[in-house]
């Protein structure tokens, strides 16, 4: 009965009050944190990709050795989406679905195979993992860095000439990396804006529609990205 009631009074002492007053405010602010940075959130992509022009190694049976034409690349788009959740207050893991393509001019691969003008692109799928900083010293803007492990579940390199498009495709592993920074609309909407490089090496592109033989070839494709996303 004697602890009860000290603590009774204690608990009625105005510096006893504020002390736990103080303490449920900060109980509450770090709940809010933990909430916030485990979160989940989705975003989606669009952007401009470039490739350099990359050395083919082509070869097709009934023809001994192998062609090494140079194909001249231009510029094309990005666009996918990712889902991601918080995992501490500056990391983050996400799962990432995305389309690259660059085009190509008329190019013809070797003599009697196939020319025309076309495209080079990818569709992959990736887990990313990214660290944020606070580069800019504001609640609202976060900087990131990361790496991420990809499939390149199709790449594909078409030439059409007449009307009739003919293809090489396969598909391989690789990695990305990616920089950006992130600025939040309030406490939910936010957009985000990047760079990001990926490789896919010594990718084997087989024959399809009408096409014959195999490429060999690196995909490396830069894009520059703008995405919006929600967290819920």
């Amino acid at each position: 009965m004697l602890g009860i009631s000290v603590l009774s009074k204690l608990g009625q002492a105005p510096k006893t009050r504020a002390f736990w007053a103080l303490i449920a405010v900060i109980g509450t602010s770090s709940a809010a944190m933990a909430a916030e940075s485990q979160g989940w959130y989705a975003t989606g992509t669009l952007g401009l990709a470039s490739q350099s022009d990359q050395q083919l190694s082509y070869s097709r049976p009934g023809t001994a050795g192998v062609v090494t034409p140079t194909i001249p690349l231009d510029t094309g788009l990005v666009a996918g989406g990712a889902i991601g959740r918080y995992v501490g207050e500056a990391w983050r893991i996400e799962a990432e679905f995305m389309y690259q393509s660059v085009d190509h001019p008329v190019f013809t691969l070797a003599a009697g195979g196939p020319s025309g003008d076309g495209n080079y692109a990818s569709t992959s799928i990736a887990v990313n993992a990214l660290r944020e900083f606070d580069l800019f010293g504001s609640p609202s803007t976060r900087t990131y860095a990361g790496l991420g492990a990809v499939y390149a579940t199709e790449v594909d390199l078409d030439f059409e000439s007449g009307g009739v498009e003919r293809s090489f495709s396969g598909s391989g592993t690789g990695i990305q990396a990616l920089l950006g920074a992130r600025y939040a609309f309030g406490e939910r909407a936010f957009v985000d804006t990047g760079i990001r490089y990926l490789l896919v090496s010594n990718v084997d592109l087989d024959g399809e529609e009408g096409a014959v033989g195999r490429i060999k070839a690196d995909y490396e494709p830069l894009a520059l990205t703008v995405s919006f996303g929600w967290r819920f």
